[in-house]
C-alpha cells in the first residue's frame, strides 16, 4: 500500500479520539502531517485540549503538530438559529455530553500546547507547498476550517488527492430527523467544500456508521489487548454505549456507532464501505425543518439526474470494521 500524506480535521470527542489513535498506529499507511481542530462536538477550546491529550497518549506530541481552528461557523450570523450549539464555555447539547463528555477524562490533561499558527493558515500554507494530488484530508467534524481555507486560497484544491468525510445522512439523522451533526452545525461550510471542485469527495454518513457499530463484547475484546491505549479505546466505546442507550439506539442492544474511525479504516481497506454510490449532493441551508440535510441524488442512469459531485457509502461491513480496529489496536503492544 502506498503511504498517504494525511491531515485529520477533528472536533475531538470520543470517536474522533479513536480515529486519531487508529491513524497514528498505522505509520506504514499514513504520514500524519498535522491535526487541525474545530468547534463541533464541543467548543474548540475543549476539542483542542482533547486532541492534545490523545496525541500525548500516543507519544507523538513532538511529531504530530496540533493546530487550533475555527471557534464558530462559516456563516456565523446563523448561530442564533441553532439552539444547543456548543458555545465557548463548552456548554451544548446534553446528548453530546452523554456520548462525548467535555474532556477525554480517560487521559490526563495535556502538558503541551497547540501550535501558534491557526489551523486555516496552516492548511493553506501546507497545501500550497505540496505537490498536486498528494494529500488526503480526513475531516471528521464540521467542514468550517476547510471551507475557510478554500475561500482564502482556491489554489489548494488540486493539491488534495481526496477527502474522506464523516458526515451527512441519507435515511438517518441524529441532530434532527434529517440532519447529521457535522453537517447540521455548519451546512454552509459543507456546501462550499462540495462546490470547490475537489478531485474526489466521499461521504461516510450515518447510514454506514450505524451499520458499523461496536457492542459490549467488542469493547471487552479491545480491553483484553492489555495496553493503556486499548484501555482508553474500550472505555470510550463503553461511554458511547451508555450515551446511545438513552439517545439513539442502534440495531443491537448495548451497542454504539463509532463513526469517525470508519473514515480511517476505509482508506486502509475500501471494501469496508458498502453500496458506495456516485451521487450529486446538495445541502439544505434554508433554516427550516430540513436544515442541514444532505440531499443525495442517486438515481443511477436517470437522464434528469444531476451530475455527480461526490461518493456516498450507504452501508458498511461491521465485521471487517471491528476486526480492523482490534488488529490495529493490537499494535499498541509495540509502544509499551
Amino acid at each position: 500500500m502506498e503511504r498517504r500524506k494525511v491531515i485529520l480535521d477533528v472536533d475531538t470527542g470520543s470517536d474522533d479520539s479513536i480515529a486519531i489513535i487508529t491513524a497514528l498506529l498505522c505509520p506504514e499507511a499514513f504520514e500524519v502531517l498535522g491535526i487541525t481542530t474545530v468547534n463541533g462536538n464541543r467548543c474548540v477550546d475543549y476539542t483542542t485540549e482533547n486532541t492534545l491529550r490523545i496525541v500525548e497518549l500516543m507519544g507523538m506530541e513532538d511529531k504530530v503538530p496540533v493546530f487550533r481552528g475555527c471557534a464558530s461557523t462559516y456563516v456565523s450570523i446563523m448561530l442564533g438559529r441553532r439552539p444547543g450549539y456548543p458555545r465557548r464555555d463548552g456548554s451544548g447539547p446534553a446528548n453530546n455530553a452523554a456520548v462525548h463528555g467535555d474532556f477525554i477524562d480517560q487521559c490526563p490533561p495535556s502538558h503541551h500546547k497547540e501550535q501558534r499558527q491557526n489551523a486555516v493558515s496552516w492548511l493553506v500554507e501546507t497545501l500550497l507547498a505540496a505537490e498536486d494530488d498528494s494529500i488526503t484530508l480526513i475531516p471528521i467534524g464540521p467542514l468550517t476550517n476547510i471551507a475557510h481555507a478554500v475561500a482564502i486560497e482556491p489554489r489548494i484544491v488540486p493539491k488534495v488527492h481526496e477527502i474522506m468525510f464523516m458526515g451527512g445522512g441519507w435515511k438517518i439523522g441524529n441532530k434532527s430527523a434529517v440532519g447529521e451533526m457535522n453537517v447540521w452545525l455548519d451546512p454552509e461550510a459543507a456546501q462550499v467544500v462540495l462546490n470547490a471542485g475537489f478531485r474526489k469527495f466521499t461521504f461516510v454518513p450515518l447510514d454506514a456508521t450505524h451499520e458499523a457499530y461496536f457492542n459490549a463484547a467488542d469493547a471487552a475484546r479491545i480491553r483484553a489487548i492489555g495496553t493503556p491505549v486499548a484501555e482508553v479505546v474500550a472505555s470510550l466505546i463503553e461511554q458511547r454505549i451508555t450515551g446511545y442507550s438513552t439517545w439513539q439506539k442502534v440495531a443491537e442492544e448495548n451497542a454504539t456507532p463509532v463513526h469517525d474511525p470508519l473514515c480511517v479504516v476505509a482508506l486502509l481497506d475500501p471494501s469496508v464501505l458498502k453500496e458506495v454510490e456516485h451521487a450529486h449532493c446538495e445541502i439544505d441551508c434554508g433554516g427550516g425543518a430540513a436544515y442541514g440535510q444532505t440531499i443525495f441524488d442517486i438515481r443511477n442512469g436517470r437522464m434528469d439526474a444531476l451530475a455527480p459531485n461526490c461518493y456516498v457509502a450507504l452501508g458498511a461491513d461491521r465485521k471487517k470494521y471491528v476486526d480492523a480496529i482490534v488488529n490495529i489496536l493490537a499494535r499498541s503492544n509495540e509502544q509499551h
